[in-house]
Formats: structure tokens, sequence, C-alpha cells
């Protein structure tokens, strides 16, 4: 019985990232001896903030600011939020931030692009509290405007959804 819970637990921990593996991504590279600890999937908004482009007067540009977003199990039930920082907090009260830029990304033809952020810090204990990498996957939406702005300050919030894998070293 303890091979089977060992053997199964293995599966619902592996079979995500070997799908991920296997797909042809080559700006993305997932860490070794990593562990998918938690799931979550993402639905809120990119905002970006209009910047004056460098060296071209008045002209201007939408810069990424920070996410929004509510953190959904699969059923659609809320298990956290998702904002600037990066950060990543779950109803627990456990949290992380991670690193800009990321160790890697993918880029999308339409959507943001997937990414791999290592985590820089860990706030409270509960589910993120051993987590040390965010993968985002499956991205769709968020981009900025294609029109670009018409002077510095304008805001807008572009929806997007994603879903982000949580990972964890594999024990010793």
């Amino acid at each position: 019985m303890k091979i089977f819970l060992y053997g199964l637990m293995a599966s619902l921990f592996l079979s995500p990232l070997s799908l991920l593996a296997a797909q042809k991504n080559p700006g993305l590279t997932i860490p070794s001896h990593s562990l998918l600890l938690w799931v979550a999937q993402a639905e809120g908004v990119q905002i970006y903030v209009s910047k004056p482009k460098k060296g071209e007067k008045n002209s201007f540009e939408w810069t990424f600011k920070s996410p929004k977003a509510t953190l959904l199990s699969k059923s659609g039930k809320k298990i956290g939020s998702h904002y600037s920082g990066p950060t990543w907090q779950a109803n627990d009260g456990s949290k992380i931030t991670a690193s800009t830029p990321p160790e890697s990304k993918w880029e999308q033809k339409n959507s943001i692009p997937w990414l791999l952020l290592k985590v820089k810090s860990h706030e409270g204990e509960g589910i993120l509290s051993r987590v040390n990498y965010v993968l985002r996957i499956d991205t769709l939406g968020g981009l900025p405007p294609k029109n670009p702005p018409q002077k510095a300050d304008q805001t807008v919030s572009i929806p997007y959804k994603a879903t982000y894998l949580f990972l964890t070293p594999a024990s010793k």
C-alpha cells in the first residue's frame, strides 16, 4: 500500500511537469529536481502605464506596472491573490515574492509570455512556505495595447488568464 501511495503521489507531482517538458518550449527551462506543490488558475489584469519613449520627443510607450489577479482552484474557488512584486498570497496567509527579471521565458504570439520566476522571499506559514520557483504557463491575453499612448501617465488594465505552477525542491 505504501508503494502505491508513493507512486500515486509521484505521478500527481510529475505529470504536469512532464507534460510541460514534453512541449517544445526552447526558452523555458524547468529547474531539475523540482516537484509540483500547488496549481492555481489566475484571472485578472496586467496593468500598464504610459511613459515617454527614450530619445523620442512627444512619443510614448506602454510599460508594465503590475499584475492584479485572483488565484482560483480547479473548481473555481478563490484560493489566493497575485499582485505587484510579483507576489502571490494564499488564503492560508503564506506569501512569496519572486525576483525579476525571470530566470527564463517563452514568448507567446498573442499573450503575455510563459515565465519561470525564482522566489526571493517568503512570509507566513502555509502552502507557499516551501515554494522556490513559480512557473506561469497557459497564458491568454494581458499584452499592452497595440496603439501607443498619446500622453504620459495613462493607465490601462488588460484582462488575462494564466496557470501558475508552484514548484518545491525534491527531498534529497
